[in-house]
């Protein structure tokens, strides 16, 4: 099965260096620059008739923010629901931990990310 993952993040550095990170290490990376183009990609990956293994997302976006996007991903009629989706964002509250775990984040890493640290949780979600 292929590794793919989406990468959702309204900042092209992070992008552009998370996903240098991924294709160094195997992975197939599709990108949206916020919540509403992260759905998009989504979709039009089952359009195509693939699937993402990971999604990593921020939270603070414009237009659809990481939460709001999440919920979406994770509601119980989403045909996406089973895919993780990692939180990396800069934000440390733990209110919005919890409230990323109440909607379904399977993890959360505070920005800036560690190369290392990015790939360990990776595996966790894709062997």
């Amino acid at each position: 099965m292929e590794k793919h993952i989406l990468i959702v993040d309204d900042s092209p550095t992070l992008r552009a260096s998370v996903s240098f990170v991924l294709k160094q290490n195997g992975y197939t990376v599709t990108e949206g620059e916020n919540g509403l183009a992260g759905l998009e990609r989504l979709n039009e990956a089952k359009r195509q008739g693939k699937r993402f293994s990971l999604i990593i997302s921020d939270v603070n976006m414009p237009k659809m923010n990481g939460l709001d996007f999440l919920r979406e991903v994770k509601s119980p009629t989403s045909v996406f629901k089973f895919i993780p989706v990692v939180i990396l964002t800069t934000e440390r509250e733990e209110r919005l931990k919890n409230i990323g775990r109440e909607n379904g984040a399977a993890g959360w890493m505070v920005k800036p990310f560690q190369p290392n640290l990015l790939m360990a949780v990776v595996k966790k979600f894709i062997r």
